[in-house]
């Protein structure tokens, strides 16, 4: 596979901000992998720095090999995380690999998966490709980056990355690595506008729901998440919402304009799903525009999902069910009451959402600490006044990150003694969080009673039958 000219090499020069980087990705359809072939111009340093696919992406790299624009074999050294490919100063790098993929579908909002009919694709598990975050580190603008697709016959590719015929122009490291693609040759695609940002929902397969109440949804989860938190960060979301095996659930990576709906093939558009649409949705604000402790990341962001979905339902009993969900869910995670929500991102990275204190408590943090804002401010001020003030902090910031303290201090703020107390016992402290609390947050949050549902009967032992 030759390198396209195609991809404009030529204006690209005039456009970076200091080197340049052209991917072309061939997908054959005969097997469950793919070609990349890459040029980067090097401008200063003697070696780049390539991350590969990390653990758990859903794919494997075979076959890595770097060579000069003369096709002089370069110095290639493999490292934990990617390799180090060196040459004698500044000048063209190529590299090439061969990507294996594990799974025909995705099997995780991470992951990605390709078979003879569809490729679906977070993009970190398929580049190997330079560090945003150590370019940033080292005060080094990110390579300028195309890509070109090459398809199989009749297969469409969806992506959101601004694109002039088949060259695709990721507009950062973060926008490369951290967005989610397609390709197929039975998408139907859905345009609208919401939240002064325009959307594209792509729709692939049969379900038992109709594509409009999908549409539907995601224009609800945008305008709802632009009348709380202003408008839409990014100018233009693509939806991609994808069948595959019983069991996934929708996901997307944080910070993207790109979220990936993986939906079970006969599953309806009920509860759960429609909440993890809003959730996606509200990483574009929350992980996208702001980056903070995961415990607001994902859990608050889970919180007002819920509270968002519920308003659109026009009905408090949503929220209510959501959140006592969550807090079964709380009481199953064996270290609730001896670790804080940081410690756990720190200490225990990895897990089962269901039963991650950064999801299930983190919900209900947000729900507490809306609750005792509302009360302390006599009604005047709420949690959405806190993360509106967050996120104009991080606007600010090239880093977009907002740190815990200043999170207190906001909650503080806008709370008083109230909400403070409340800080120091759901989010500073390990103390445990009861039906009762939930169900009075709910009873501030909403005006109305929300008790929880009772719980399961547990059967009674059978009484051993008499001697005879």
């Amino acid at each position: 596979m030759a390198l396209c000219a195609a991809a404009g090499a030529a204006d690209l020069s005039a456009q970076a901000p200091a080197d340049t980087l052209i991917y072309n990705v061939a997908v054959t359809g005969t097997g469950p992998h793919l070609s990349v072939e890459a040029r980067v111009v090097i401008s200063a340093d003697a070696s780049i720095f390539l991350d590969a696919p990390p653990a758990g992406a859903g794919t494997s790299v075979t076959a890595f090999g770097a060579s000069d624009d003369r096709g002089l074999t370069l110095r290639v050294q493999r490292t934990g995380g990617g390799y180090v490919v060196s040459r004698n100063g500044p000048g063209v790098i190529r590299f090439r690999y061969q990507l294996a993929f594990t799974d025909s579908v995705s099997s995780g909002s991470t992951a990605s998966g390709l078979d003879a009919t569809r490729l679906y694709a977070v993009t970190r598990s398929l580049f190997v490709a330079p560090d945003p975050v150590l370019y940033r580190k080292i005060g080094r603008p990110y390579p300028l980056v195309r890509l070109v697709f090459f398809l199989p016959p009749g297969w469409r590719l969806v992506a959101n990355w601004d694109s002039t015929g088949p060259v695709l122009a990721p507009r950062s490291g973060e926008d490369l690595l951290q967005g989610t693609l397609a390709a197929a040759s039975d998408y139907r695609f859905y345009d609208g506008s919401a939240g002064e940002a325009a959307y594209t929902v792509a729709v692939r397969g049969s379900r038992a729901f109709t594509d409009s109440a999908l549409v539907d949804l995601v224009s609800a989860s945008l305008r709802l998440g632009a009348a709380a938190f202003g408008p839409v960060p990014v100018p233009h979301v693509t939806y991609i919402s994808d069948a595959g095996r019983k069991g996934r659930t929708s996901g997307s990576l944080q910070g993207t304009a790109s979220i990936g709906l993986l939906w079970e093939p006969g599953e309806m558009l009920e509860r759960a799903r429609s909440h993890d649409t809003f959730h996606e949705t509200l990483h574009l604000w929350f992980g996208g525009a702001m980056e903070a402790e995961r415990w607001w990341t994902e859990g608050v962001t889970d919180y007002f999902a819920a509270r968002f979905y519920a308003a659109w339902r026009d009905d408090p009993r949503e929220l209510a069910a959501l959140c006592y969900e969550s807090l079964r869910n709380y009481a199953r995670i064996p270290h609730r009451l001896t670790i804080t929500m940081a410690a756990e991102a720190r200490s225990l990275p990895g897990g089962d959402n269901t039963i991650r204190l950064v999801y299930r408590k983190g919900m209900l943090a947000g729900l507490l600490l809306d609750a005792a804002i509302r009360r302390g401010s006599h009604a005047s001020a709420t949690l959405d006044d806190v993360a509106r003030r967050l996120l104009t902090t991080a606007r600010t910031r090239r880093s977009k990150t907002v740190s815990e303290a200043e999170i207190g201090d906001a909650v503080a703020e806008a709370g008083g003694s109230t909400a403070s107390r409340e800080w120091s016992r759901v989010v500073a402290g390990t103390e445990k969080i009861t039906d009762g609390q939930v169900a009075a947050a709910l009873r501030t949050v909403t005006g109305v009673d929300l008790p929880p549902p009772p719980r399961p009967a547990i059967p009674k032992a059978l009484s051993k039958p008499p001697s005879p």
